[in-house]
């Protein structure tokens, strides 16, 4: 018996589906089927197959913030262990769903953000947002000495979510994540200060 409310179950089935399957391959009649939902109590809490895709996106962007969250910001000790923490439950998120879907953002900018322009500003302003906390985060960093100085942090705010994202949809593409680690590890070799 699931103890959530049938909106929430709704947009949890839907994401899974979205993600493996995509958007425009899923009809409102298949959300319907899999959830177990009425059709028209799902278009109670949604008006259309648009409104749920929002919902999905925002399901999939407070599941990174709260990642995010307990990994990096919530953390204890220096940055790159932290980080290394939020990656790596990103690349077993990955591997245990088989490399489908890569990064669920981009699988919905993919599909979605093409046709619904308020997908792609949401989309654009979630990574905004990011890189200006991680551009932060990489400041504090240069300042204990744990990131090399003469980097901008912008940039390397914006380093580090071009090859994740892009690293996610390959690793989908390949159907293999093998190659994900030593990537994160040679990246942040080449982002920490000389001992």
């Amino acid at each position: 018996m699931r103890s959530i409310s049938n909106r929430d179950y709704v947009i949890k089935v839907a994401s899974d589906l979205f993600l493996v399957q995509g958007v425009s391959c899923i009809s409102m009649d298949e959300v319907a089927r899999r959830s177990g939902v009425s059709k028209s109590n799902i278009y109670y809490h949604f008006k259309s197959k648009d409104e749920l895709t929002q919902a999905v996106l925002e399901y999939f962007i407070s599941a990174l913030q709260s990642h995010f969250q307990e990994q990096v910001l919530a953390g204890k000790g220096a940055l790159l262990p932290r980080l290394e923490g939020y990656i790596n439950q990103l690349i077993d998120e990955l591997i245990e769903r088989e490399c489908e879907g890569g990064c669920p953002l981009i699988s919905l900018m993919v599909e979605a953000g093409k046709t619904d322009e308020d997908v792609r500003q949401r989309l654009a302003k979630f990574f905004q947002q990011q890189a200006q906390v991680i551009a932060g985060l990489f400041d504090e960093g240069k300042q204990r000495g744990e990131i090399r100085s003469d980097l901008p942090a912008h940039a390397l705010a914006s380093l580090i979510t071009s090859w994740l994202e892009g690293s996610l949809m390959l690793a989908s593409i390949q159907k293999s994540a093998s190659s994900l680690r030593e990537e994160r590890d040679t990246l942040f070799r080449l982002l920490a200060a000389s001992s």
